[in-house]
């Protein structure tokens, strides 16, 4: 039964219940608005009780109240008595008051939707919420209508499970699942200005000293900080009553409704917040992981030993990136008349000042396992001799201490997520990182007795090390597991095993050029950036899909102009042709690929309309020759120091998957990047048949079939197993068939 007794609320509770009352829009936001008006003249803007908010409006100083409110008092006395209407409604105004001081469920939100009116918006409302409920196997009185409940939760649904069909309507559902629960979320708060002029006077200082020290463009920071405030005076907590519990829950319900940028900005405000909060001399909590997060404390080069730094800075200058411009020579000895000038191929330690084929990534971790192993045995006491050496840093001690270090930062993390610490768990990490040191030594040409432990130590790391065998000649072997997709990439693979899943996925590419077209209904003269945005996804699930899969690196390289062009097109209509010579692939081995019409025809869209707005915005040259042109001009495929003239460069990759993913996301309702599109081709093969992973091999461009065995071991055990329980259904029904259980009843009697 509803709890009828409150009766007693607040200027923020009547608020609270126009936004459940059945009003125009416009009409609710005046009230409201008016609401504040009368609220900030009576008060000074802290909230008052409600039944001395209404007293003052049937009051005998009236006419002096008119005066203050100045010359709208009219408007604004006449939308405080809808107000009292609305509040002494005793439906929602329970409503309100009940859910003070306790957390909402899904049936809380179902009666906020149905207090503001059965109409078929309110309906449809309810029975998403429902839907919703039944899609956890639960009833809507056992969830928790809170963001950071939900939100989890909604990312997850697919259309199935609130029974639509396309990834609009399951949109508007949860848009309707969304608005019931902000009705009810006691975090749901806003950060407007009319709600700052209602915090008390300490709480306007505050965000008054904090504000000046964000950047004038960092609004969302802005908006942070005056959403904690009034979450925080809601809670009755002054500036310096700020507790950790309080900031944690706050930076969760800012994650859990905000995009996976939001972290960023968070991570700012935090540090700004800390910062105000140790000039003050305040008590009030800090913000955690308000930096970046790093396994190990972060170690500027520099601080390195000078006589470390030589050595190794003089192995990075011999190091290039094996797909950049350089000579073929830089990689061989010195030539003579006799062999017409090829010499011999040298390895990565003979002939100094030959070159290192290297990539780029590989050549900075080298870097970071030498200042990270420095500086774990520097801080560590347990290492009394401090490395001077490139040598030193080879020492059981030194390593030991690198290992503690990690493992211990590692420690924290998983207790602060509530989980419980495995000590006898291997780390990637650790492994990786001594691995590292380990060809540094190599290329660096080491002693062999300098080198063998830690060869023994990275076997002794190694988390895919599952055991070991004796060899028939006595030695002993390590049995290594099956090489794995990445476990964030594995669980982003996983929804394709459901048929719906793999179905949006096959339309991505013509919902998201749908979209993307809407300019041309709408009568503009030209799309939008974020229209073109979209294309531009489009055009990257096509080429995926219907030409060919290829790495994350090559995507953003494209070049669909000059001499080397990646794209031949033809000028009407027909068939494409992709080439990407093996110089520029991870493993050297080229690509040449028909592009189909219908890609051709998406290609030279893309290309005459919406790419000069991407030309025109990142300030590149017209002569620009990729196909995603971008501001900056750093080559990283030729070199540390490579870079294109200014203006020539291509749009980065990282920043091209953060879009690529947030319209999979929006669009097509799938989580998923650019490396999970490229393993998605590998999965449907394999579907279809376990036994083509040759065929895998050449769709993705593995050089070693092992390479492709070891990725899609675990898929092709799976549909495997799939295939063997078909045959075994088969060949039991064949055997079944043939087996006569009647009995012979004359043959019975006769016995």
């Amino acid at each position: 039964m509803r709890d009828n007794t409150q009766t007693t609320g607040t200027t923020a509770d009547v608020i609270s219940v126009l936004r459940l009352t059945p009003l125009n829009t416009a009409t609710r936001t005046t009230t409201i608005k008016s609401v504040r008006t009368l609220r900030e003249v009576l008060s000074g803007g802290p909230d008052i009780p409600a039944e001395d908010f209404f007293a003052a409006v049937e009051s005998e100083q009236l006419e002096e109240l008119r005066e203050q409110l100045g010359d709208h008092h009219s408007q604004i006395l006449s939308d405080v008595k809808r107000a009292k209407r609305a509040w002494e409604d005793p439906f929602r105004r329970d409503l309100v008051l009940r859910l003070r001081g306790r957390l909402p469920t899904l049936q809380d939100a179902i009666d906020a939707a149905e207090a503001g009116g059965y109409s078929e918006q309110a309906k449809r409302t309810v029975q998403s919420l429902r839907k919703l409920a039944e899609s956890q196997a639960t009833s809507p009185a056992g969830i928790i209508a809170t963001a950071i409940v939900v939100e989890p939760l909604l990312r997850r649904l697919t259309p199935e499970d609130l029974d639509v069909h396309t990834s609009k309507s399951l949109s508007n559902k949860l848009a309707q699942i969304r608005a019931a629960v902000r009705l009810v979320d006691p975090n749901a708060i806003s950060g407007k200005a009319a709600d700052i002029k209602a915090l008390p006077k300490v709480w306007r200082d505050m965000l008054e000293k904090l504000e000046p020290n964000v950047p004038a463009s960092c609004n969302a920071e802005i908006a942070i900080f005056r959403r904690l405030a009034v979450r925080a005076n809601l809670d009755g907590l002054l500036p310096e009553e700020v507790q950790a519990g309080f900031l944690v829950n706050f930076v969760e319900h800012e994650l859990a409704t905000k995009s996976d940028s939001h972290k960023d900005k968070l991570r700012r405000a935090g540090r700004v917040w800390n910062e105000v909060i140790a000039s003050e001399g305040l008590s009030a909590a800090h913000f955690e992981n308000s930096g970046p997060q790093n396994r190990l404390p972060d170690v500027s080069w520099e601080a390195v030993p000078e006589t470390i730094r030589t050595r190794v800075e003089a192995l990075m200058g011999r190091m290039v990136a094996p797909q950049g411009d350089e000579e073929w020579s830089s990689f061989i000895k010195d030539a003579d008349e006799d062999d017409l000038g090829l010499g011999d191929l040298v390895s990565d330690t003979e002939a100094i000042g030959a070159a290192i084929p290297r990539e780029l990534g590989t050549q900075r971790n080298l870097r970071d396992a030498i200042k990270r192993v420095w500086h774990a045995a520097e801080t560590n006491p347990k290492v009394p001799r401090k490395p001077e050496r490139l040598e030193d840093l080879f020492r059981q001690d030194c390593l030991v201490a690198t290992v503690a270090a990690i493992r211990e930062k590692r420690r924290v993390r998983v207790e602060a997520r509530g989980e419980s610490w495995q000590a006898y768990k291997k780390g990637r990490y650790e492994c990786s990182l001594v691995q590292a040191l380990y060809s540094v030594g190599k290329s660096c040409d080491l002693p062999e007795d300098i080198l063998e432990p830690v060869r023994k130590m990275t076997l002794n790391l190694d988390p895919s090390v599952v055991g070991t065998k004796l060899k028939s000649d006595g030695t002993l072997a390590y049995v290594y597991e099956d090489r794995k997709i990445g476990r964030h990439h594995e669980d982003m693979l996983r929804q394709f095993n459901e048929d719906a899943a793999l179905k949006r996925w096959l339309q991505a590419p013509g919902v998201l050029w749908q979209q993307a077209e809407k300019w041309v209904k709408q009568g503009r003269n030209r799309p939008t950036i974020a229209q073109a945005s979209l294309a531009r996804s489009a055009v990257i699930a096509q080429l995926a899909q219907r030409v060919t899969p290829m790495r994350r690196t090559n995507l953003v390289r494209l070049r669909a102009f000059g001499d080397e062009a990646h794209f031949s097109l033809p000028i009407g209509a027909g068939e494409g042709t992709l080439i990407l010579p093996g110089a520029e692939l991870k493993n050297l081995r080229s690509i040449h690929v028909t592009i189909d019409q219908e890609t051709v025809r998406m290609l030279k869209r893309f290309i005459e309309v919406y790419r000069p707005l991407f030309v025109e915005r990142s300030k590149a040259d017209p002569e620009n020759p990729h196909l995603f042109p971008g501001a900056g001009s750093e080559r990283k495929e030729r070199g540390e120091n490579g870079a294109y003239p200014q203006g020539f460069g291509y749009m980065i990759k990282n920043k091209l998957c953060q879009r690529f993913r947030h319209h999979i996301r929006k669009h097509v309702l799938l989580r998923m990047d650019l490396q999970v599109m490229r393993h998605i081709a590998g999965k449907v093969i394999l579907d279809m048949d376990p036994s083509a992973m040759g065929l895998v091999q050449e769709v993705l461009g593995h050089k070693r079939i092992e390479t492709t065995q070891s990725y899609y071991a675990q898929v092709s055990k799976i549909v495997a197993q799939k295939n063997y329980l078909q045959l075994l259904d088969q060949y039991s029904r064949r055997v079944m068939s043939h087996v006569d259980f009647r009995i012979d009843l004359e043959q019975q009697l006769e016995g």
